[in-house]
């Protein structure tokens, strides 16, 4: 996919919220070798082919005749509202591998037969090609146990595909359920009573 971008003339404030309202979105592309290259692109033709090439998906960049291959490196939203704000584009080469961000994510949850999920680790860093690099990393701890984790090392993330985040830390683990202690009251009869402030406690020492 091919979208046509225009370089950015005016940066700031100001201009971005200029081009928001005009429907672009500021957006930066930037790489090996590369000199940042400030455009902006059409809000609705973005979200469309981000929607069609999914997490980490390549597609082209189009400036003044130029075609930049690239992917989202990130992605910036409005706290309330879904709108960019701006986005980093990642450019390569063909072939070229390059430091990415995939996702980690679990399945199988509703299946487990006791025990509770414990995810400690959400992303994983990876070197790869990014037309080789996969949308996202899924676990699935349905046929896990209380005790049982899964660790980075257990992971397969593609033989084109680097490792770069430590292989020992553990991504899911099955713990079992936390144990509800239950809360004794004491009656009156074995609570004390109430000491007085103020009160003498031997009426004769007047």
């Amino acid at each position: 996919m091919k979208l046509k971008a225009t370089k950015r003339t005016e940066t700031g404030t100001s201009a971005s919220k200029k081009a928001r309202t005009e429907g672009l979105v500021p957006a930066a592309i930037y790489g090996k070798e590369l000199e940042t290259v400030p455009v902006l692109l059409n809000q609705k033709e973005l979200e469309d082919t981000l929607r069609k090439v999914g997490a980490n998906g390549v597609f082209d960049v189009e400036v003044d005749g130029e075609t930049y291959h690239v992917f989202v490196k990130e992605l910036k939203t409005a706290a309330i509202k879904p709108i960019l704000y701006h986005v980093d584009l990642l450019s390569f080469t063909k072939g070229q591998k390059v430091h990415m961000t995939i996702p980690v994510y679990i399945s199988g949850e509703d299946e487990l037969k006791e025990g509770y999920v414990s995810q400690s680790i959400s992303e994983l860093e990876v070197e790869v090609a990014p037309a080789e690099a996969p949308s996202d990393y899924t676990v699935d701890v349905s046929s896990l146990t209380i005790g049982d984790t899964i660790s980075v090392s257990d992971l397969e993330i593609g033989e084109g595909a680097t490792l770069l985040t430590d292989a020992e830390l553990t991504v899911v683990s099955i713990s079992a359920p936390d144990a509800v202690e239950e809360e004794t009251t004491e009656t009156s009869d074995d609570m004390p009573e109430p000491e007085v402030i103020g009160e003498d406690k031997d009426e004769d020492s007047e």
